[in-house]
């Protein structure tokens, strides 16, 4: 009877308190697409809420007037996390049928007043075709920009 009862009560307090250990995948909202040479694809997304540390997750989705090709990279830009002192850092993904879905999470961000913020620039690169039978690598830059923070 008391091992039921220490079971019940260690049950209970792990889904009582379990999800304010592991924060909560937030997600991000696309704002618009962005194209070039035949292709389309998702550039500009935000996200509400945030808490400092929670995962961001945000599917970038593509599609051509010619043929696609894979994708043959994803990553930072040269300025990975703006303005200065915004951190942050990719946790993972996965390809999907027409486009990528990616995690990361921002470390540090920039204060504004009460409010915080930061930015994720990534680029894609992505294959397409180049109108002459051939395929020519297109970058693809994605912003992911917060505009407001937990505090």
């Amino acid at each position: 009877m008391m091992k039921r009862m220490t079971i019940l009560l260690v049950f209970t307090a792990v889904m009582l308190f379990g999800p304010a250990v592991a924060p909560a995948s937030a997600q991000a909202v696309k704002d618009s697409s962005c194209n070039t040479q035949g292709l389309t694809w998702d550039c500009h997304f935000h996200i509400k809420d945030y808490t400092v540390g929670a995962p961001v997750t945000f599917t970038v989705n593509y599609t051509c007037s010619g043929n696609c090709g894979p994708v043959t990279s994803f990553g930072l830009q040269d300025r990975g996390f703006t303005p200065d002192g915004v951190s942050g850092h990719l946790v993972g993904g996965r390809r999907l049928p027409s486009g990528l879905e990616l995690t990361f999470v921002f470390d540090d961000l920039g204060k504004t007043g009460n409010h915080s913020k930061g930015m994720g620039n990534f680029v894609m690169n992505l294959m397409v075709d180049d109108g002459a039978g051939g395929m020519v690598a297109v970058a693809c830059p994605v912003d992911v920009r917060l505009k407001s923070t937990k505090d």
